[in-house]
């Protein structure tokens, strides 16, 4: 039987293989953030679409220099940025109206951290435990695919709009509650 050795070409395929999976769930599983990113660096624009297309695309191009275990998004951020910026001198060019470049520096060098989301979470799930049980089946009859307001008030025995005035207190309480963790932890 012929074991693969460190010159085997099919074990550089393999490796590649993995490397372009790694790459892809990356790349997938970042792209809200990147877009939200695209979107803190240009407030109100039509054009946010067109320039996370250019950032994958530019991404894509530059995959090699991806190494797996590396902080993906920071370097996402950083080509969605420089994308941003060659954008703005498309723009100027046709002489719309831009953020100021030190303004963009400003709002690019508070990029999200990565470890932010696990914060929020962790945070999001202490409040909602918080809650009594009632209300978090209201926030899982909301929330949970395959599940609705209007099925949970027939099952009640209240209206529908009786549980959005109780979901919308329950979400006022939840923001209040994060809002209040996390000023204890960025504080």
């Amino acid at each position: 039987m012929f074991k693969s050795g460190p010159n085997d070409p099919n074990r550089k395929s393999d490796d590649d293989g993995r490397q372009l999976q790694e790459f892809f769930r990356e790349l997938t599983e970042g792209q809200g953030r990147i877009r939200a990113f695209i979107v803190s660096l240009m407030p109100g624009s039509p054009d946010v679409g067109d320039v996370l297309q250019e950032t994958n695309l530019t991404l894509w191009k530059s995959r090699g220099r991806f190494r797996p275990g590396t902080n993906f998004l920071a370097w996402a951020y950083t080509i969605a940025r420089f994308e941003v910026m060659h954008h703005r001198g498309r723009v100027k060019r046709h002489g719309r109206i831009l953020l100021s470049d030190k303004l963009l520096d400003m709002l690019a060098d508070e990029m999200p951290d990565a470890n932010d989301d696990e914060v929020y979470l962790q945070t999001l799930e202490s409040c909602m435990s918080k809650l009594t049980e009632t209300q978090r089946e209201m926030i899982e009859a909301r929330y949970l695919p395959g599940h609705s307001l209007e099925m949970h008030a027939r099952i009640c025995g209240r209206t529908p709009s009786v549980l959005r005035v109780a979901l919308m207190r329950i979400r006022i309480a939840l923001r209040e509650c994060i809002e209040k963790s996390l000023q204890g932890k960025y504080a």
